[in-house]
């Protein structure tokens, strides 16, 4: 076969192209056409081809023959050429190599566009999609060559526009049938099942990321991560609308963690799954649910991953979604863990949120320049509470403006009055962080007073003491609460 393929190619060469070396991406059979380009190429082995047999017929059909072999498919561009010269030249070569012309239409002879012209175009190139607007001054042709292996099928379409022109050309080549490829393994059958792990799997890396509460899929990597304290949230109880809203929504204030896990070659369901037991175990109440089109198809499935993303994007993982909201009341106040699904290709992203409600903590709050200046006067130094950052962030937050009004109304009450901000931190993490942490927050506590409230930046000098000035005990999340805190303490 080979061999047969090699000479016919030479001969083309010869024929169409001697001054041309034929490309590797040409079929063996036909070279291209001198200074073609292509534009599309496909190669199958063993496929199923519909190849017309002719132009529409009177009744307005179009005959096709069903083919199977090996499959090449291309597209060749040229500039500045005709649809007769590209056609003759390609006609006159299948003649001299023997082959059977088994359909030619030129012209008009080939039907208009409303009359099968594009039919028969679109059943050579493989679609409408690669004809474009090159079906003008159009020729066909379907050949036949015979070889050792067996019969092989060309297909020509050759049509133009603006003055160049596209050939469609198809080259069906018959092969053995070919079904022993595949071995099997019939011991797999008595093979048992591997029994799935158990146990906590995660690497120590792995514990400190996750929420204490719950541990990640195994497998599943952490792509991000957010962590606030004392804000707000809301988590859809029924389907999303196309805006993004729920019209059923919980709605929640505290300590939010939030969790986006990447996990492959697994399906959602499994996933869901587990984490509903893992839930159970806890003994959490399910509080809402949905599952594939009960969340309400594409675009809902789409916003709800949205609204739970850490980032608020979630790419193509929307299929097969899954989603649950549940809760239970704990020492400190309700735990509510809300959780979404999404697949793609087989892998799965994991919207995880845990939100920690909390009471209110305006109660923490001395935004009385008095009771500042009172405290400062009996013991040298004054709580404040009410500043806010995110975790692991310097950056002072809208919501601190009461606790900054407070101390910039007791600095221009008493101008005799100059002050350290000490920043502190509660006692989770590194201790080295944790000092930085607190020099970086108070550093930016002096900012927003002399940005926002024009401080004489020669009265307050900031300074960062980490945990080593605990007010509480850092074994509870209210003690953590009150350490994390800022101190005015007075300077000479």
């Amino acid at each position: 076969m080979f061999m047969f393929l090699k000479t016919l190619a030479l001969l083309m060469l010869c024929l169409i192209t001697p001054w041309v070396s034929a490309d590797e991406s040409d079929h063996p059979l036909l070279s291209r056409y001198p200074n073609a380009e292509i534009g599309k190429w496909l190669y199958t082995e063993y496929e199923k081809v519909e190849l017309p047999s002719g132009p529409v017929n009177n009744e307005g059909n179009l005959h096709a023959d069903a083919l199977i072999g090996d499959l090449t498919r291309i597209r060749y561009e040229i500039e500045g050429v005709s649809t007769f010269k590209v056609f003759e030249n390609y006609r006159n070569a299948l003649k001299t190599s023997g082959a059977k012309l088994v359909s030619v239409c030129e012209l008009r002879e080939c039907g208009g566009k409303d009359s099968g012209l594009l039919d028969l175009a679109a059943g050579v190139a493989g679609g409408r999609y690669y004809i474009g607007n090159y079906y003008e001054k159009p020729y066909f042709a379907r050949a036949k060559l015979e070889s050792a292996q067996g019969d092989i099928h060309v297909g020509l379409f050759v049509g133009g526009y603006d003055g160049d022109v596209w050939v469609q050309q198809v080259v069906v080549e018959e092969v053995p049938s070919q079904n022993t490829l595949i071995s099997v393994a019939k011991d797999y059958l008595s093979v048992k099942p591997e029994q799935a792990p158990s146990g906590d799997q995660r690497t120590p890396e792995e514990k400190q990321e996750d929420h204490p509460m719950m541990a990640r899929y195994p497998g599943a990597r952490l792509s991000k991560f957010r962590s606030v304290e004392y804000e707000k949230i809301s988590l859809p109880l029924s389907v999303v609308s196309p805006e993004g809203t729920a019209p059923v929504k919980l709605d929640l204030i505290g300590d939010i963690s939030q969790y986006t896990y990447q996990a492959e070659n697994v399906s959602t369901l499994k996933v869901y799954q587990n984490y509903l037991q893992a839930i159970e175990n806890l003994e959490f109440s399910l509080d809402y649910s949905c599952e594939l089109d009960e969340c309400g198809g594409e675009d809902a499935s789409r916003k709800l991953g949205q609204r739970m993303a850490v980032t608020g994007g979630i790419e193509n993982y929307f299929r097969n979604p899954y989603y649950f909201v549940a809760s239970r009341n704990a020492p400190q106040g309700r735990v509510v863990v809300a959780m979404y699904f999404g697949g793609f290709e087989g892998d799965v992203w994991i919207q995880q949120a845990v939100i920690e409600e909390k009471g209110t903590e305006t109660d923490l709050i001395k935004v009385d320049a008095d009771q500042l200046y009172q405290e400062i006067q009996q013991s040298g130094k004054a709580l404040v509470y009410g500043i806010y950052f995110d975790t692991d962030s310097a950056s002072v937050k809208a919501e601190s403006a009461d606790a900054l009004k407070a101390i910039s109304d007791l600095i221009q009450s008493h101008p005799e009055l100059n002050l350290y901000v000490v920043g502190h931190t509660d006692d989770t993490g590194t201790s080295d962080h944790n000092l930085s942490l607190s020099s970086r927050r108070a550093a930016s506590v002096v900012e927003a007073l002399k940005a926002d409230y024009a401080m004489e930046s020669d009265r307050l000098e900031p300074a960062g003491v980490g945990p080593y000035a605990p007010v509480a005990g850092n074994e509870s999340d209210d003690g953590r609460r009150l350490n994390r805190r800022v101190e005015l303490v007075r300077r000479l």
